[in-house]
């Protein structure tokens, strides 16, 4: 401190550096706080946060909630290739696809309307390997004797049952074998009458 002399009196007067001293101490004592920067609202732009610096570690759990989602967002997982497309299959199979052991097919063929004049028709069935309206179809080779074909159906293993009898004491027998891939030959015959085929019977196939 330098002296000073006033009106006879010595006065002291505290230097710069006390002074600044001295608010220090009191700012600390009183917990008064100065902010040497204050951000306003929405000031801080993506240009302005640098590559990188955003981390997992520093986003809050739940920050991040479906609606601040872009709509073309991807998980990370589905960003590989073979995943993305594994995602729409089920067992390797694609939407409609079959699989060894699956059923494959299933439908009621009524042989009522077909005749040598009207040999073929589509039967409503469910076939897993297409959704075509036609998808399965049938045609009369003869008395008793039917052809089915499955589209895209590679199996022809099937097991097939008779929904009504062939008149008084009657056992309407029914057999369904492979030709080909999607193919199966449908025999029908009365069992009392020496295996005599006959027509107008509706009979039931399951496909695997």
């Amino acid at each position: 401190m330098r002296n000073l002399k006033t009106a006879g009196k010595r006065v002291l007067r505290p230097s710069p550096a006390l002074v600044v001293a001295f608010v220090a101490l009191f700012a600390t004592m009183g917990g008064i706080g100065y902010a040497t920067a204050k951000l306003k609202p929405n000031s801080v732009k993506a240009k302005n946060i640098k590559s990188g610096a955003v981390t997992t570690a520093k986003i809050a759990d739940g920050a991040v909630t479906t609606p601040k989602l872009a709509p073309d967002a991807v998980a990370p997982n589905a960003t590989n290739a073979a995943n993305a497309a594994n995602a729409s299959r089920l067992g390797g199979a694609a939407p409609g696809g079959c699989q060894t052991g699956w059923l494959k097919a299933s439908m009621v063929v009524d042989t009522a309307n077909l005749t040598d004049a009207t040999p073929d028709a589509v039967v409503p069935a469910f076939d897993c390997a297409s959704r075509a309206t036609d998808a399965v179809t049938v045609h009369r080779n003869g008395v008793g004797r039917y052809t089915l074909s499955l589209a895209g159906i590679d199996s022809g293993v099937a097991i097939s049952s008779s929904a009504n009898v062939g008149g008084p004491g009657a056992n309407v027998v029914t057999a369904a074998s492979k030709v080909v891939d999607g193919q199966l030959n449908l025999n029908v015959w009365n069992n009392p009458d020496a295996g005599a085929l006959v027509d107008g019977k509706t009979v039931s196939l399951i496909v695997f």
